[in-house]
């Protein structure tokens, strides 16, 4: 029973972490997706 918790607790913390870095990703488009193109250009000159 124990085995079965500690592997159901990992398995949840690990999509925890997925959703994270999926709206991460998703906000990061919508919000301003030419920032880091303008970054980059600003940093050659």
């Amino acid at each position: 029973m124990i085995t079965g918790l500690r592997s159901m607790f990992f398995l949840m913390v690990s999509f925890f972490f997925f959703l994270i870095i999926i709206s991460v990703l998703g906000l990061s488009t919508i919000m301003k997706p030419g920032r880091w193109s303008e970054r980059l250009r600003q940093a050659e000159e």
